[in-house]
């Protein structure tokens, strides 16, 4: 293949200019009589915490070594006690050898 040739595509020039070849924004719908009444039924407060309520607390296992990086994200490090799985490697430093 000698020559690199792109083909010419109207439609995207389009795609870009609406307001020039659409015509504009449309109408938009009509919300029907049963999506302006209220939902019927109680109302429940979640008994879950949030994410900022769980931010400040200390989990098992876990420490937190401070802010790194251009973003200043949080880091942190885990020891075998925070490990879910079946074999952890490295055995915490309170467990008592057998």
């Amino acid at each position: 293949m000698d020559e690199t040739r792109q083909q010419d595509n109207p439609s995207a020039e389009r795609s870009f200019r609406t307001a020039e070849y659409g015509g504009g924004k449309g109408l938009g719908r009509t919300k029907s009589k049963e999506e302006t009444k209220s939902v019927p039924g109680d109302t429940v407060k979640s008994s879950s915490k949030q994410g900022e309520e769980h931010a400040g607390g200390d989990e098992k296992g876990r420490r937190d070594t401070g802010r790194r990086g251009h973003s200043r994200r949080p880091s942190g490090t885990k020891d075998a006690s925070a490990v879910t799985g079946v074999d952890p490697q490295d055995p915490p430093s309170r467990r008592r050898p057998r």
